[in-house]
C-alpha cells in the first residue's frame, strides 16, 4: 500500500466520514474499502488529453447498482434534492457548469443531456441484464458492458469531439457514457456510436425506448452484441440509412420479432432468437395460460405499469393500444390451444 493511501485511510478512521475535497482521495478511500461489485465509486473529472486525473469532482456523480445519480459541489457535497433514478431521467446539473441549456459539462466539455442519457441507459441496461458472459475465467472480455472500457491501461477508445481526439476512461470501476465504444461528437451532439463486432462493448438486455433521442447520429452500429427484447419501432426516425450496414446494423444479437418495419431483414441479417418469448407470453415462461391474461389485464387497468417490452409482448392484435381485444384474443388463443 501506497504512502498516501495509508495516510489517508489512517485519517479517515479518526474523524468523521467526509468527502475530500480532492476527488482522488475520496476514490481510493471507497476502492479501499469496498469488499466486491456494486460500490460507489467517486467520479474525477480528467484531463482529456492524456487520461489522468486532476482531482476535482464531475458534477454529476452516479452509482450504477443502485441507478441512482446526483449533483455534487466543487468539493464532491451532494447538493440537496438532485439526486434521482436514472429510469426517471437525470438530474439537471447545469447551473452548475458553463454549458448552455440542455448541455451537461464533463471534463470542461458539453454533451446534450439527452444523447448522455441515451448511452447511460444502455448502460445501466446491460448492468441490468445480469447476463453470464464467464466472468468466473477473468477473460479480457468479461461483462456487460466490457469493463476494459473503464481502464485506463487496457482501453483504447479515444473520442473524437469537434475533430479532436479525447481519452475517457478513468478506471473507477464503473462503465460511463463516455467509456462506451467508439463516438464522434459534433457541438455537443452524438453524431456516430460504433459499439459492435471487433469494438467489443458487450451490451446487453433491451435497446432503449429513448433511442430516438439521438437526433443527430447518422451512424449508429450495435452489431455482434447480447442485445434482447424488441427494438423499439421509433428506431427508424434515426438519421441513419438503414440499408446501409456500414452506417446502420443491429445484426448478431437476440433482438426478437417483430422487427420495425425500416430494418431490412434479408441478405446479412441475423438474430438469435432462441430465447425470445411467443407474442402474449407475458411472463416470459414460454406457456401462454390465465397468467398472461391476469398480466394483461393489470396493464389494461394501469397504463403506467408497463414498458415498451411489455407493450409489445402484450399488443396481441399489434394496433399499438392495449384494451380489452387484446384481452379476447389472448382468451381466445389459450381456449384454442
Amino acid at each position: 500500500m501506497n504512502f498516501r493511501l495509508r495516510t489517508t485511510i489512517i485519517l479517515f478512521s479518526l474523524i468523521t466520514f467526509s468527502w475530500s475535497q480532492d476527488c482522488c482521495e475520496a476514490a481510493e478511500i471507497a476502492e479501499y474499502n469496498c469488499g466486491g461489485l456494486g460500490c460507489y465509486i467517486p467520479q474525477c473529472t480528467s484531463n482529456n488529453t492524456g487520461g489522468s486525473t486532476n482531482c476535482e469532482w464531475e458534477p454529476m456523480q452516479c452509482w450504477s447498482s443502485t441507478g441512482y445519480c446526483w449533483c455534487v459541489d466543487e468539493n464532491g457535497e451532494e447538493i440537496e434534492g438532485t439526486s434521482m433514478p436514472s429510469w426517471q431521467g437525470y438530474p439537471d446539473c447545469e447551473e452548475f457548469n458553463n454549458c448552455e441549456t440542455g448541455y451537461i459539462d464533463i471534463n470542461g466539455l458539453c454533451f446534450h443531456n439527452g444523447d448522455i442519457s441515451v448511452l447511460q441507459k444502455m448502460i445501466d441496461n446491460s448492468y441490468a441484464s445480469g447476463i453470464d458472459l464467464g466472468c468466473e475465467d477473468d477473460s479480457w472480455y468479461c461483462g456487460s458492458p466490457n469493463p476494459q472500457m473503464d481502464s485506463p491501461d487496457d482501453s483504447w477508445f479515444w473520442n473524437i469531439i469537434d475533430s479532436t481526439n479525447y481519452f475517457f476512461a478513468n478506471g473507477n470501476g464503473i462503465v460511463e457514457p463516455l467509456e462506451l465504444g467508439l463516438q464522434e461528437w459534433n457541438d455537443g451532439r452524438l453524431t456516430s456510436l460504433m459499439c459492435g463486432a471487433y469494438i467489443y462493448c458487450q451490451l446487453s438486455g433491451p435497446i432503449p425506448e429513448e433511442i430516438n433521442h439521438l437526433t443527430e447520429i447518422s451512424q449508429l452500429r450495435l452489431e455482434y452484441n447480447y442485445l434482447s427484447g424488441f427494438i423499439p419501432e421509433n428506431i427508424c426516425e434515426l438519421d441513419t440509412d438503414h440499408l446501409d450496414y456500414l452506417a446502420f446494423d443491429l445484426t448478431g444479437n437476440h433482438l426478437c420479432p417483430p422487427y420495425p418495419e425500416c430494418i431490412d431483414t434479408s441478405d446479412f441479417w441475423y438474430q438469435d432468437t432462441s430465447l425470445c418469448s411467443e407474442i402474449g407470453d407475458l411472463n416470459f415462461d414460454a406457456i401462454i395460460n390465465v397468467q398472461d391474461i391476469i398480466i394483461l389485464i393489470s396493464f389494461i387497468l394501469d397504463t403506467d405499469s408497463y414498458d415498451y417490452q411489455d407493450l409489445i409482448a402484450s399488443d396481441i392484435n399489434s394496433d399499438g393500444i392495449l384494451d380489452v381485444l387484446d384481452a379476447i384474443i389472448l382468451i381466445d388463443i389459450i381456449l384454442n390451444d
